[in-house]
């Protein structure tokens, strides 16, 4: 024996099911999925240090990171001293990170900017800026140690 469930809501009931949803969100995108943010490392002052593989390390001058802010992170990398170092990121829809500065070298007698920071290694600086609000994983490659971080970026306030 078949049972069959009559289809009580037509194509307008969905499409009204569907706006009512949308407008409960707000109509706001949020990320699909979890987000398996770091857990930062309280610095001196206002920095946080989150690490991004067994032998590169970060800095971030604003943590948690907002979402249309240009911000400031520093990086460590313990390995090769070799000139290259790559970075890169994107949200789960593929829009990608605006590096507005760097990743460039820092001089060692600038290391740290009086930053406090307890790590080994060569340090670069960069300048990111996230778009918009949600879960970003970036991409470096630290003189051939590729590591990576994932990232929950809030909304302004």
């Amino acid at each position: 024996m078949r049972v069959v469930f009559p289809l009580v809501a037509g194509p307008a009931a969905l499409l009204g099911l569907l706006a009512a949803l949308a407008l409960a969100s707000g109509g706001q995108v949020r990320p699909t999925g979890t987000c398996a943010d770091a857990r930062p490392r309280d610095l001196p002052g206002e920095a946080r240090e989150l690490r991004a593989g067994p032998n590169v390390w970060s800095a971030w001058i604003t943590y948690p990171p907002v979402a249309g802010e240009r911000i400031t992170v520093l990086w460590r990398a313990v390995g090769e001293a070799t000139p290259d170092f790559s970075l890169a990121g994107t949200d789960a829809r593929g829009h990608r990170l605006a590096v507005t500065f760097g990743p460039s070298p820092v001089l060692p007698q600038l290391r740290g900017g009086g930053l406090q920071w307890p790590r080994q290694g060569r340090e670069w600086g960069s300048r990111v800026l996230f778009s918009h609000p949600g879960c970003w994983r970036l991409r470096l490659d630290a003189g051939g140690n590729p590591s990576a971080l994932t990232l929950l970026v809030r909304r302004p306030a």
